[in-house]
């Protein structure tokens, strides 16, 4: 594939919009209680969302309970909303130890999304496949052949592995999105991995806002712009114009659509801030360790050690160190003074009475 793109107006505004809002997302902090509050509301829209996007008819209540476990059902809308949160799940903590596309990382998404185990040996469609309108059955793309679906796939992962390619990441993001969803490397799925990919991009470089924002909602309420701009009035034919199309129509939509959801986190971040200067006043207190835990303490109630070691990737004898530490510092504090081992440790009552404010 050789498609071209380059910078406009509304591409230039858009990344100032983006890196605007995440100027404000990562310098006002919030309540822990708030973000944790905020980031399962986005979880959940996110899954909703992107999975309604492909047909699912559960609505976002519904999709929440799913996410809570009150629905173990084993009915197909139910199973693929579950298989969506998995994926999501699994990227999101990918994200945080790996920035690189590469053809595992995409097949055990793809494995997750259609429910199959990660280890599970998946490999990519050995046939052609054709995208119709659900409502007419009309054509509506023919991608690439399954015999030069491999050789594409890996020249997608080469060029966003690129570091010589000095490309602004939400730009990225969009160039994959497309390319992703052009070469269609699965019989079903290739939409929903398509925007996990993109979200994980985004995460994986610091652009996920704290994990507040939710494109997928915009996409949904204006689906009509959103696969005319994957279309670009282009040739239902990959080999027709898609294989070397000049994508910059897609990628002003998909930034600008970045940008205003980006601009309303951050206007939603400013004003909860403004709200709660009190609450955030002790965060200002935390380090980044610190902040995690409290995080954790929150959501979880209480912490371990060897939680802190896993995560912080250090040995038991470090985290007890650690925790020694912040007990004087009358940071944690023992949940029961009689547990010898595997000692649980939650927030002293300073901090949980500020953090767990709403």
């Amino acid at each position: 594939m050789n498609i071209n793109w380059q910078y406009t107006d509304k591409i230039v505004n858009a990344l100032l919009k983006i890196n605007s809002a995440k100027e404000i997302v990562d310098l006002l902090e919030l309540p822990v209680s708030i973000e944790e509050e905020i980031k399962k509301e986005s979880i959940a829209k996110r899954v909703h969302y992107s999975t309604k996007i492909e047909g699912n008819s559960l609505n976002l209540k519904e999709v929440e309970l799913v996410l809570k476990n009150k629905n173990e059902s084993c009915e197909h809308n139910v199973l693929e909303v579950r298989n969506y949160y998995n994926a999501l799940m699994y990227l999101n903590k990918e994200a945080e130890k790996n920035n690189v596309i590469t053809e595992d990382l995409i097949l055990k998404v793809h494995n997750l999304v259609t429910g199959k185990k990660l280890t599970y040996k998946n490999t990519y469609r050995k046939e052609q496949n054709v995208v119709a309108d659900s409502a007419t059955g009309t054509i509506v793309y023919i991608p690439p052949e399954a015999k030069d679906v491999r050789t594409l796939v890996k020249q997608m992962i080469n060029e966003f592995n690129d570091k010589k390619r000095n490309i602004p990441i939400p730009i990225k993001a969009g160039i994959l999105a497309y390319e992703f969803v052009t070469i269609h490397p699965f019989w079903d799925g290739n939409g929903r991995c398509m925007r996990l990919l993109a979200n994980y991009i985004l995460k994986a470089y610091g652009y996920d806002l704290k994990g507040f924002y939710v494109t997928e909602e915009l996409y949904d309420k204006n689906i009509n712009d959103y696969y005319q701009s994957l279309q670009m009035n282009l040739h239902h034919n990959y080999y027709f114009g898609r294989n070397n199309a000049d994508i910059t129509e897609w990628l002003e939509y998909f930034l600008n659509t970045m940008a205003t959801t980006f601009e309303a986190v951050g206007n939603k971040v400013k004003e909860i801030h403004e709200n709660n200067k009190e609450d955030v006043s002790i965060l200002d207190t935390m380090d980044k360790r610190e902040r995690w835990i409290a995080n954790y303490v929150v959501t979880n109630k209480k912490i371990k050690a060897k939680d802190i070691a896993n995560h912080f990737k250090i040995n038991l004898d470090t985290a007890n160190n650690w925790i020694k530490k912040w007990i004087e510092e009358e940071f944690l504090i023992r949940v029961d003074n009689k547990q010898i081992r595997n000692v649980d440790y939650t927030l002293t009552l300073k901090y949980l009475k500020k953090l767990n404010r709403k």
